[in-house]
């Protein structure tokens, strides 16, 4: 089985949205306690790849890693907060089959963290979904936003750490979230670019890639700048304009087992802190259940509120189809619901 590809990913991708009660029945919403026990497998079953590969070569994964500090007296743990992804430990598995020849325990720590990855991924789609549907109004068909929602819910489970306490649903809504979010990013900005600003993001895009490799895994812009002896505004300028027409999951090459989500800084809050946003966000958003439909899509485009950013009146107007004036007098009633609903 395709560790990047799924049997849950790949029949969700086929599946008619219709028959999306028939897919829910075949995995069922996980108890508390069953999401723990293969959180637990999934968690125990990636560590002990790392500590099973590394034991006859730990070179494999200091040439992956070169930045870390091998010498710390637990580096599994070290390694572990990197967060190897499923092509690295993979990889590392197959090396190490090849080594031994046959069956091996590897194999096996392979097989149990695939089945535990199948269990907490097919029972989590209905989030994909529930998400989805939120951005639905906002540039892409359904389809589109499942596909994009599946790789952050893909990427949180790679993320997460059972120790932080919080529940994977929780954790997995912030990434299934960013990852939709950059989809429509993308869409928006879908512009015709001119020729020559092409040939330079592919060139800066190059040289990238050339520093990422003698360095290691992750680039700040400001290591970029110092590298490529170009100023860091215009290095940032170049990663908005030029990253956002790919994917996080887009490989650095061919060849390569890193992202472009790699050589950015790890920005991204922990397990605690993504709940905590989490909840925040969720009370905005029942704040708003108040207001209509088209209420809700101008107030939350006008103060960016899911969208990333907030949308003047002539986007919001672009993108209704009614006049400026119009999106003002909608606003205007929409707050004034909201006044009356949660009085100060």
């Amino acid at each position: 089985m395709n560790a990047h590809n799924p049997a849950w990913f790949a029949a969700a991708e086929e599946t008619e949205y219709s028959s999306y009660a028939q897919w829910s029945r075949q995995h069922p919403l996980l108890t508390v306690e069953q999401e723990r026990y293969w959180l637990k497998q999934h968690q125990d079953s990636v560590r002990a790849l790392i500590l099973l590969t590394q034991g006859i070569g730990r070179g494999w994964w200091q040439q992956r890693y070169p930045n870390l500090d091998w010498a710390a007296g637990d580096w599994v743990d070290t390694l572990w907060r990197k967060r190897p992804s499923y092509s690295e430990l993979n990889q590392a598995r197959r090396w190490y089959q090849r080594r031994f020849k046959g069956p091996t325990m590897a194999g096996r720590l392979w097989r149990r963290l695939t089945e535990a990855r199948e269990m907490l991924l097919g029972s989590n789609i209905r989030l994909v979904f529930s998400v989805a549907h939120q951005h639905t109004d906002q540039g892409l068909d359904l389809r589109d936003l499942v596909q994009e929602g599946q790789l952050g819910l893909m990427r949180a489970l790679e993320k997460f750490d059972i120790r932080q306490g919080t529940r994977f649903s929780t954790y997995s809504h912030y990434w299934i979230q960013q990852f939709i979010r950059l989809a429509l990013k993308n869409q928006a900005s879908l512009i015709r670019k001119p020729t020559n600003v092409v040939d330079d993001l592919k060139r800066f895009q190059r040289q990238v890639v050339a520093v990422q490799q003698r360095y290691g895994k992750t680039l700040s812009a400001a290591l970029i700048s110092r590298e490529l002896q170009m100023p860091e505004t215009q290095v940032r300028h170049y990663l908005e304009i030029g990253l956002t027409p790919l994917s996080l999951d887009t490989p650095l090459t061919e060849d390569s087992s890193n992202h472009w989500s790699d050589t950015l800084e790890d920005t991204n809050p922990t397990t605690e802190e993504a709940g905590e946003q989490i909840e925040a966000s969720e009370q905005v958003r029942r704040s708003l259940d108040v207001l209509d439909r088209r209420e809700r899509i101008i107030v939350a485009m006008r103060y960016g509120i899911g969208h990333g950013r907030e949308y003047g009146y002539r986007e919001i107007s672009d993108q209704l189809g009614v006049s400026r004036e119009r999106v003002r007098q909608i606003e205007k009633e929409a707050l004034l619901k909201l006044r009356e609903a949660w009085p100060s």
